[in-house]
């Protein structure tokens, strides 16, 4: 059975996907300096996906996968990064704590 997921879009883009049964988060969606936040103070796992302009990063919570979100990633595919993959691409923005 697959797992039905609501998706919240805020002001500033960042985007939140949600378990539609229990309302409880399983991944979030964003610039780099947002999602190495998340992975740094919650410690679930970032992806990228390069084939996006300028990058896309999601953080889920385990045991969920990107394949379980409704996004396409694009022609390379997801990407599995750590915190400083993240750094790297968020620059002088960094951490959003």
């Amino acid at each position: 059975m697959s797992r039905q997921i609501s998706i919240h879009t805020a002001y500033d883009g960042t985007i939140t996907f949600k378990d539609a049964i229990n309302g409880k988060a399983i991944g979030y969606a964003g610039w780099a300096g947002f999602i190495a936040s998340i992975i740094h103070t919650q410690g679930w796992r970032a992806y990228g996906s390069p084939s996006q302009e300028g990058g896309y990063f999601i953080a889920l919570q385990h045991p969920h996968i990107p394949e379980d979100l409704p996004i396409d990633p694009g022609f390379h595919g997801w990407h599995r990064l750590q915190l400083d993959d993240l750094l790297d691409f968020a620059g002088d923005d960094g951490l959003v704590i």
